[in-house]
Formats: structure tokens, C-alpha cells, sequence
């Protein structure tokens, strides 16, 4: 039986203002729907402290966990869920790896099921005993439903507000954010990409410009700063290097155990917040 609760931090000065908007921002999920829904309701009984809320997911909704189906009605779901006014939906490696393998599943399909594709299938389709790659493309086209693949498709590589740049993976500091940013979505699986990023990202400390050319910290998700249990004060200490790095990681490791980091940004503050599975030990 799941048992599920929140850590929440106090609230911290940001580097860059983040904008008017009351932003909650929520990382990596890879099938935790329990812990998402959770998330979701937390962020719901929030107060308002402005005129506009709004909520953004950093990608990896799907693979690896055990409700990647539920996890994705939950999305789409969340603008009334979480009482925001607005939903954006950042697209992370792995609902790009899902559209490659649907739509060319000969070349990319069995990359995205080695990756924890395989799991959504058998959730969707248990003991199914599928084989063609064709097949297997369509069973997943039906298992995630239209609504996603249509979301993922129409999903923008990065959200920009105030002076804070959210992206699944990163940036490389060897290009302007501008190009970076305008790599397209799909087929594209080399780490020198906005949603597949990690060095030399993750050590830079120079400072980053957004599309912009203004100086700003990177939200970001991808990257598991953990992949067991963690306590809320071990996570941040890991997680948050905005003061040497001006980046904040949102990946608590998701893929491997129940836990979820999210965060809640309003002009110069933000708090970051992990919500998990307590009865898995920690």
C-alpha cells in the first residue's frame, strides 16, 4: 500500500526574477502516477498569491515506472486537477523516443522499448505476445492515446519566463541558446541536444544567456540526482546549484523509485519540494 507524502522546503531567494506568474514547476515522473497525483492535488490546495498559476512538467511522463498510462491522464487532466490556469508541457527524451519508434518503428522502436518502452506495452497489453515491430508501434500508439502524441507534437522545446529558461535536458554552452533550443524534436538521439544533454552542461559554471541573450538559470529535469530514497535536505544539497552553477535540477530519480521533485517559483523566490512513496524506506 502506498503511502504518500510531501517534504516541503522553506522559501529561498532566487538569482533572476521568474516572472509574475505563481509557476509550479514539476520534474522527471517516468510512471509514478501515484506520487504525480499527489503532486497534482498538493499544488491544487497551494493558495493562490497572485492572479496566475501556472504549472509546468519538465518531460519523462512515461517508461520504466508502473503507470505510465495513468500517469499521461493525469497530464492532460492536470489544469483542473491542480486548479492552474494554464499547463506547459515540455517534452523529454523519452515521449521523443516514443514518436521516432511510432512513426519509423524499424529504426528507432526498439531503442525506446530497451528503455523502458517494453513496460508501457505490457501495462497497456498484459502477457500480450507481439513480436513485429509494427505490431508493437501500433499496440503503443493506442497505449498512450492520441491526446499525448498530439501534445507531445505540439510541445515547444523550452518555456521562457522572467529570467529562468525550463528544458528537459540543458543547454550547451558551446552554442547560443537560440540555436540550441531550435534543434529540431525528433530524430535526434546524440547528447548534444536539448532533451538528451548532459556534459558539458551539468559542469558549467560560467553563467548561461537565454534565447533572449539576457543572463538566466536553467530549470531542468533528466539527469537523476539519485536513484534511491532521499530526504528533502540531501536532495536540495544535490540538486539545487544555482549559486555555483545557476541551474536547478528536478529529476529525483523517478525511473528507479517512487519520488517526484517539484518546485514553486514567484518573482525572486522558489522553494523546491519532493513528494514520495513513504512506505519505501529512506
Amino acid at each position: 500500500m502506498t503511502q504518500i507524502q510531501h517534504q516541503l522546503s522553506d522559501w529561498f531567494l532566487l538569482p533572476v526574477n521568474a516572472g509574475s506568474s505563481q509557476t509550479f514547476v514539476i520534474g522527471d515522473i517516468h510512471g509514478q502516477a501515484d506520487v504525480l497525483g499527489s503532486v497534482l492535488q498538493q499544488v491544487a490546495k497551494t493558495p493562490r498569491i497572485c492572479q496566475e498559476r501556472k504549472l509546468i512538467f519538465l518531460g519523462d511522463i512515461i517508461d520504466r515506472g508502473p503507470k505510465s498510462i495513468r500517469s499521461v491522464e493525469l497530464v492532460m487532466d492536470a489544469r483542473t486537477t491542480a486548479a492552474v490556469d494554464s499547463v506547459v508541457f515540455l517534452p523529454g527524451n523519452h515521449e521523443l523516443m516514443l514518436v521516432d519508434g511510432i512513426d519509423s518503428p524499424m529504426e528507432y522502436l526498439p531503442d525506446w522499448l530497451d528503455n523502458g518502452g517494453e513496460r508501457v506495452v505490457e501495462e497497456a497489453f498484459p502477457g500480450h505476445s507481439a513480436r513485429l515491430l509494427e505490431d508493437l508501434a501500433k499496440m503503443a500508439e493506442d497505449a498512450i492515446g492520441q491526446s499525448f502524441l498530439r501534445a507531445i507534437d505540439a510541445s515547444p522545446s523550452y518555456h521562457q519566463q522572467g529570467d529562468v529558461v525550463f528544458v528537459h535536458g540543458g543547454l550547451d554552452p558551446s552554442q547560443s541558446a537560440d540555436a540550441f533550443l531550435s534543434k529540431p524534436k525528433f530524430g535526434d538521439w546524440c547528447g548534444e541536444h536539448w532533451a538528451w544533454i548532459r556534459e558539458p552542461f551539468l559542469d558549467w559554471t560560467d553563467g548561461w544567456r537565454s534565447p533572449t541573450g539576457r543572463p538566466c538559470i536553467v530549470v531542468h529535469g533528466h539527469t537523476p540526482v539519485t536513484d534511491t530514497p532521499i530526504q528533502l535536505s540531501e536532495f536540495t544539497r544535490r540538486a539545487d546549484k544555482l549559486g555555483s552553477h545557476k541551474r536547478l535540477c528536478l529529476d529525483a530519480g523517478a525511473a528507479a523509485v517512487p519520488q517526484v521533485a517539484w518546485a514553486e517559483m514567484f518573482e525572486r523566490s522558489y522553494r523546491v519540494n519532493l513528494t514520495y512513496d513513504a512506505a519505501i524506506k529512506r
